[in-house]
This record gives C-alpha cells, sequence and structure tokens, in this order.
C-alpha cells in the first residue's frame, strides 16, 4: 500500500509538470497572428483556422518549422538580412506549404470605423540563434524588407495594416533553434484615443529537435483537448 501511494505521488507530479509545461504546437495549416481589442486595450493572439478553429495566448503557442522551410539566401537584394548567396536560411512563404504552418497577420476582429487611420504592427525585440526577418516580393523580384533583426538591415521594423483585414508575408530565419519574436501593436481609436499594446511573444522552433517532437506526441495523449481550447 505504501509503495502504490508512493507511485500515485509521482505520477500526480509528472503530470502537473507535464501539465505546467505544455504548448500547442502548430507546425501546418493556416494560422494567424491575430489583433482584437478589448475594453484594457490591444488582443495580440493566436488564431488557428486549421483543421480546427481555436484562439491562444501567444506564450501558449510554439510554431514548428521543420526541413519544409530550408532554403538559401539568393543574395543580392537579400544579403542584408538573409546573409550571402548560397547561405543556409529558412523561410515560410506567402502561400501555403504542406508540412509548414501558414501564417498571416488578421486584423478581421476590428471594426475599421472604430480607428482613425491603420493599425502598426511593430518589432519589439527578437532572441534567438539567428536572424528573424518579413518582407515581401514585388513583380520583378525585389524585396520590400518590413521587419530585421539582422545588424544593419535597415528595415522599419513595422507593419501597417489595415482593420478589417488579412495579409501574408515572408517570414526568414537565418539559423535553426528557437526564436522568441516580440510585438506591439498601436492605433488611434475612434472614442478611446491613442492605443499602444505591451509586448507579445510569439516562439519560433525551427528545425524542431527530435526531443520536441516526441514532447509534442505525449502531450497530445496525456493532454488532448485540456490545453488546446484556454481561450475558446
Amino acid at each position: 500500500m505504501v509503495i502504490m501511494k508512493k507511485q500515485l505521488i509521482i505520477a500526480l507530479a509528472a503530470a502537473s509538470t507535464l501539465t505546467a509545461q505544455a504548448q500547442t504546437y502548430i507546425g501546418s495549416g493556416h494560422v494567424d497572428i491575430g489583433i482584437g481589442y478589448k475594453p484594457s486595450g490591444f488582443d495580440l493572439h493566436v488564431h488557428q483556422e486549421d483543421p480546427f478553429e481555436m484562439e491562444y495566448e501567444p506564450d501558449e503557442v510554439v510554431f514548428l518549422i521543420g526541413n519544409a522551410a530550408a532554403t538559401v539566401s539568393p543574395g543580392g537584394a537579400y544579403s542584408g538580412f538573409l546573409g550571402a548567396a548560397g547561405s543556409p536560411i529558412w523561410v515560410l512563404p506567402t502561400s501555403e506549404v504542406a508540412n509548414l504552418p501558414f501564417i498571416g497577420f488578421g486584423t478581421e476582429e476590428l471594426e475599421a470605423s472604430d480607428w482613425l487611420g491603420n493599425i502598426t504592427l511593430s518589432l519589439a525585440s527578437v532572441s534567438g540563434p539567428g536572424s528573424f526577418s518579413l518582407w515581401n516580393v514585388d513583380s520583378f523580384g525585389a524585396p520590400t524588407l518590413f521587419m530585421s533583426s539582422a545588424e544593419g538591415a535597415g528595415a522599419p521594423n513595422s507593419l501597417s495594416l489595415i482593420s478589417g483585414s488579412h495579409a501574408h508575408y515572408n517570414l526568414g530565419f537565418t539559423a535553426p533553434g528557437t526564436y522568441e519574436v516580440s510585438f506591439t501593436a498601436s492605433g488611434t481609436h475612434a472614442t478611446d484615443g491613442a492605443i499602444l499594446s505591451g509586448p507579445a511573444t510569439y516562439t519560433f522552433e525551427v528545425v524542431p529537435e527530435p526531443s520536441t517532437w516526441a514532447l509534442l506526441g505525449l502531450g497530445t495523449v496525456a493532454l488532448g483537448w485540456m490545453v488546446a481550447n484556454r481561450r475558446r
């Protein structure tokens, strides 16, 4: 009986640790970095659309960026933020690719009539083994850089988003590992005036280690929907 009680205590402790550390891992499907608004201010979150619709706090999600994102820098105009031609990089493109998260930026929850002008999403900080960048490409293949943590990249480090809109950009990383990318949102509300959010931090795991995939499987089996529907 004493042994059984001891085993139960150990099992409960392990389950508690797993719950505390559990996060939702997203490695494919359409998902947005969403911007909403509450009486307390801007609400930055994660809005998952595929394979089911859910919402999460930023710190509840890890975006898994696997080998399908691996490519090399084209150099030229890209060298300043992706490295010299041929340098290994990992890119989430503006079109959906199997086995990669298709990340958009959404302000659909904001009523356009409530805002004077656009919403600005700014890059607050980046922590990781390489640099993070966000850009679009014009019809001639030239990049328009909006955000970058690469030294000397010269990016404005902000996006101007129309209220009630949705857009996709290229997200690039120059080294494998874990990145913590923080954003702030700002805008002028028609009645509440100038609004600035605190930083919201999103985690990206580039080319996840086997232990991460193992944890993903373990968390799915052990916790099911317990963590996945916190916000809903």
